[in-house]
């Protein structure tokens, strides 16, 4: 194996280079992808959980998935997507265990410990405010609404990428969108955020 790891030059370091050296094992391609790709993951599955310590364990599932199954990789699609995909799977599936647990294990509020950080007292206070009013009203949508609007608005993927990265036709797509941005509209006009 470690002469088959050596064929694979990473000079070029293009995604599907790294890949391939991934699929032989090759640490440093994964540094690579995860250097690349990691600010992308964890912003990805931060705004879709609404929280620090969950979407810091989606991320490193993200790229644990990515060693152990670099081999499957379908040239055809983008890393991008790819990581795109698996960060959404992962975290719907959170989201679903979260509200299971909820049923029988009332918890804390989790935007309260998990606001973006500020820079100053100021900015801390709006920052928090606006975060708990997003989670207050992710929270009212399904796991596919809040994964629709995460890569529709807040990661201004094009609906096609949305498509390709939920397995969602346009339809669906539209639809729920549609139904996540007049839930998270009536949440906002109930803090006087918007009219």
């Amino acid at each position: 194996m470690e002469g088959r790891n050596l064929q694979i030059d990473l000079g070029q370091r293009n995604d599907n280079t790294l890949m391939k050296a991934v699929a032989l094992g090759r640490q440093d391609a994964l540094k690579l992808l995860m250097d690349r790709y990691m600010p992308m993951v964890s912003r990805t599955a931060y705004r879709i959980l609404c929280d620090k310590v969950e979407s810091r364990d989606v991320a490193q599932e993200v790229f644990l998935k990515v060693w152990q199954k670099a081999s499957r990789f379908d040239e055809r699609h983008s890393v991008g997507t790819w990581l795109y995909r698996i960060t959404s799977n992962l975290s719907i599936d959170r989201l679903r265990r979260r509200r299971i647990r909820n049923i029988f294990v009332p918890q804390s509020s989790v935007y309260e410990i998990s606001a973006p950080e500020a820079r100053s007292p100021e900015e801390d206070y709006m920052t928090k405010e606006a975060w708990d009013i997003f989670c207050r009203a992710s929270e009212n949508l399904s796991p596919k609404q809040r994964l629709v609007y995460t890569l529709r608005e807040l990661e201004e993927l094009p609906a096609a990428r949305v498509g390709e990265i939920t397995g969602m036709t346009a339809d669906q797509i539209k639809s729920n969108l549609s139904v996540a941005r007049r839930k998270i509209k009536a949440e906002l006009q109930k803090y006087g955020k918007v009219r």
